[in-house]
C-alpha cells in the first residue's frame, strides 16, 4: 500500500507523547517512549502504517488493563563494578531501556566498559534506538532482548516454536560518515511492513504461521537465538522460552517479564581514539569499494539505508499510509483525542 500523506517528526512525536500521557504515563517517561517510537518510525521502511497504530493500541490496552505498569519503580537488584542487574517493575520497555543505557554510559565513562541486565520488562521496540545512544560519546553500543513467541521460531529441525525472534543491535561510531548500525531479528519476515503483508498471502495473523517465518541463517540463526535467550532471559532472571508462549500472554493484564542486556564499550580501552577512527574509516572504505553484483546500484554498510531514510524523513516528513489514516480515526476516537492527521 502506497503512502497517501505525510506527517512531520515533531507532530508525530507530540502525538505519541499525548497518547502515553493519556494512558497514565508521567510526562518525562511519556517523552522518552515517544522518542523511541519516533526513532522506529523514522527508520523502518513502512513509515507510519496500520501496524504502527495496532502496536500503539496494544500498548495502551495493556497499560489500561495493568499488563504494563505506567509508573514503575525501577530498582537495582545488585551491582558489581561496571555490571548491574535492574528490575523494570513491569514498566514500559523504552523507559527502562533508556535508563539502562544511561547507567551503562556513566560506568563506561569511568572504566571503559559496562554491562547491564534487565528483568521483569516489556517490549523495547526498535533496538537501534538504545545502541545508538552510545555514539554521542564515541562509544560502541549493544542491546539484545528476548521476545514473546507470538512471532516465534522453532528449534532447527523442529516444528513447535520455542524461541522468540530475539532481536539485537550494535552501533559503531564513525567520525567520517554515518555510524555502522546493525539492527536485526532472527526471523526473515517483516510483519511491521504493511506492504509486504499485503503481498504475502501465505502469512496469516501474527503467531499463526510459525513455519512461514524462516530463520535468518538457518541453523546458525537458530543457534544465535538460543544464545540471546540465555543472555537476555536465563541470565537475567527474566522469563524465557515457553513462559512467553501466546497462550500464556493473551490476557492484556498479564505481565510479559521480558529480559534485556545492554553494553557499552569505549574503544580507547584497546587503541587510541584517532587510531580507531582511521582503522574503521579504512574498513568501511574497503567494503564500499567492492564491486557491486549485477543489478545492485551500490554497496551499503549496516544501518546506512536507515540513516538516509531517517534524515530524509526529518526534512520532508514521514509517509503515512491510507490504512493508518482509517485506523487512527478509530483509535483517537476511542481515546477522545484529535488525530495528528486532522
Amino acid at each position: 500500500m502506497s503512502p497517501v500523506a505525510s506527517i512531520t517528526a515533531p507532530r508525530l512525536h507530540a502525538f505519541y507523547q499525548q497518547v502515553y500521557q493519556h494512558a497514565g504515563v508521567p510526562d518525562e517517561d511519556a517523552a522518552a517512549v515517544a522518542d523511541a517510537r519516533l526513532q522506529s518510525t523514522l527508520r523502518q521502511p513502512a513509515g507510519f502504517d496500520a501496524f504502527s497504530v495496532a502496536r500503539l493500541q496494544n500498548t495502551v490496552r495493556r497499560l489500561q488493563a495493568g499488563g504494563i505498569n505506567p509508573t514503575p519503580q525501577i530498582r537495582v537488584v545488585h551491582e558489581r563494578g561496571p555490571f548491574a542487574l535492574l528490575d523494570a517493575d513491569n514498566g514500559l520497555g523504552p523507559v527502562v531501556g533508556m535508563r539502562a543505557m544511561t547507567r551503562c554510559l556513566e560506568a563506561a565513562r569511568v572504566g571503559g566498559f559496562a554491562l547491564v541486565g534487565v528483568r521483569n520488562s516489556t517490549t523495547l521496540g526498535t533496538m537501534a534506538t538504545y545502541a545508538m545512544r552510545a555514539l554521542s560519546e564515541g562509544f560502541l553500543g549493544f542491546v539484545g532482548t528476548n521476545t514473546e513467541l507470538k512471532i516465534g521460531l522453532p528449534p532447527w529441525g523442529g516444528l513447535t516454536p520455542a524461541l522468540g525472534n530475539n532481536p539485537f543491535a550494535v552501533a559503531i561510531p564513525r567520525r567520517h560518515g554515518a555510524p555502522v548500525v546493525l539492527d536485526m531479528s532472527l526471523i526473515a519476515t517483516q510483519p511491521q511492513d504493511s506492504a509486504a503483508a499485503s503481498e504475502t498471502p501465505t502469512r496469516g495473523p501474527l503467531g499463526s504461521d510459525f513455519l512461514a517465518r524462516p530463520i535468518i541463517g538457518a541453523h546458525k540463526g537458530y543457534g544465535l537465538a538460543v544464545v540471546l535467550e540465555v543472555l537476555c532471559g536465563v541470565l537475567t532472571g527474566a522469563g524465557f522460552g515457553q513462559a512467553h508462549a501466546p497462550n500464556q500472554l493473551a490476557d492484556p493484564q498479564t505481565r510479559h517479564d521480558l529480559g534485556h542486556l545492554f553494553a557499552v564499550l569505549d574503544p580507547t580501552v584497546f587503541v587510541p581514539r584517532h587510531e580507531f577512527e582511521v582503522r574503521i574509516k579504512q574498513l568501511c572504505a574497503e567494503i564500499k569499494q567492492s564491486e557491486p553484483a549485477p543489478g545492485v546500484p551500490r554497496i551499503l554498510l549496516p544501518g546506512e539505508l536507515e540513516h538516509e531514510r531517517s534524515e530524509t524523513r526529518l526534512r520532508h516528513g514521514i509517509p503515512v499510509h491510507a490504512d493508518a489514516q482509517e485506523a487512527l480515526l478509530v483509535f483517537c476516537g476511542e481515546l477522545g483525542i484529535a488525530s495528528p492527521l486532522a
